[in-house]
């Protein structure tokens, strides 16, 4: 999911992926999941709805936290994702003229795919092609998870394009394996190679040129049309607000100046001072807000100490982080970890 298109909206099939399979592994209920996720509660009431891309991100942030301890479920919650579920992006693929086709769809519109890993398309004069994925800076955890569960996904999609063919040669992840990879491996009529530079899904000779079994040239081409649509429409909605929200919750390092931050919106940084102030808010306030976020996220993970979460969220001194942290929540960070940690509520 590209930053440039959070506000694209998705169909809710991976959300109901994601509920179904914390039902079956954990006792969470999904309304305070959502709420967890800084997300509105996502509501199934029988008919496919709709989320946008930045709640998607963040419900699939808070599935990987929430499940690190049952790792082997994350390829097979990426079986699942039938080509179908991508919605007109899953239709334009399948009703491409050739599997190499059907990639480069996918490849461009990419921000309307359920990935946090970036994929450009590749090929070969000899007809191979390749997909060739870099995960930029996520986490280590969800860097596993995004890895294993496209490695179902993507499984799953080739398959469904063309018909339950696998035209695989090799297939590189600069993942460690699974933890249940003996069982998986199953799936793949090809070499999977893990612990690699980069991230490749290499297609056999003549494989860009296979024919899909659905192939239809107004289909295509009408599909295709409208998931260029979104994407423009995506680019140009949601609030000043809503769209910095969405670049520092993406911010794995420091966070952006006001200059650094109205670059990336592509405004100037008085403009960007004056929409926020219009929008009820301040650039410092968004930054605070940010910080506040990442650090609760970083006190319930329990992994980092506070002296290192005070580094992370951008404070000098940890006394410094301790102050502002007691201002935003009215508690301690100790305290507050104490009190999330004791909120456990996977089974034992």
């Amino acid at each position: 999911m590209d930053s440039n298109a959070l506000y694209a909206t998705l169909p809710d099939l991976s959300a109901r992926i994601m509920r179904s399979a914390l039902v079956s592994e954990t006792r969470v209920d999904w309304d305070d999941f959502c709420r967890t996720s800084h997300v509105r509660p996502v509501r199934f009431d029988g008919y496919a709805g709709q989320l946008l891309a930045q709640e998607e991100m963040q419900l699939q942030k808070s599935f990987a936290a929430c499940t690190a301890d049952a790792r082997t479920i994350w390829f097979d919650v990426g079986l699942r994702y039938r080509a179908i579920k991508y919605g007109e992006l899953g239709l334009a693929m399948m009703t491409a003229r050739t599997l190499g086709e059907a990639l480069q769809i996918a490849c461009r519109c990419q921000s309307l795919t359920y990935s946090l890993i970036n994929y450009r398309y590749a090929a070969a004069p000899n007809g191979s092609c390749a997909l060739i994925g870099t995960s930029g800076k996520l986490s280590e955890s969800l860097h596993d998870f995004t890895h294993y569960r496209d490695l179902g996904a993507i499984r799953t999609l080739i398959a469904d394009v063309m018909g339950g063919e696998l035209p695989l040669e090799r297939v590189t992840l600069t993942t460690p394996p699974p933890p249940d990879w003996e069982r998986q491996q199953r799936y793949f009529p090809c070499p999977v190679q893990f612990n690699a530079e980069q991230t490749q899904w290499l297609f056999k000779p003549g494989a860009a040129n296979l024919p899909l079994p659905m192939a239809d040239s107004d289909l295509v081409t009408l599909y295709s049309s409208r998931c260029d649509s979104m994407l423009r429409r995506a680019q140009t909605d949601g609030t000043i607000k809503g769209r910095l929200a969405a670049r520092l919750s993406r911010s794995d390092s420091e966070f952006p100046t006001a200059g650094e931050a109205a670059r990336m919106l592509a405004l100037s940084e008085r403009t960007l001072h004056r929409r926020l102030a219009e929008e009820g808010t301040r650039f410092s306030a968004m930054i605070d807000e940010a910080r506040y976020s990442r650090a609760r996220e970083l006190l319930m993970d329990g992994h980092m100490a506070i002296e290192q979460i005070a580094v992370a969220v951008g404070f000098a001194e940890p006394s410094s982080f301790s102050r502002a942290f007691k201002r935003w929540s009215g508690m301690g960070a100790l305290e507050y970890r104490r009190q999330t940690q004791g909120r456990d509520t996977r089974p034992a």
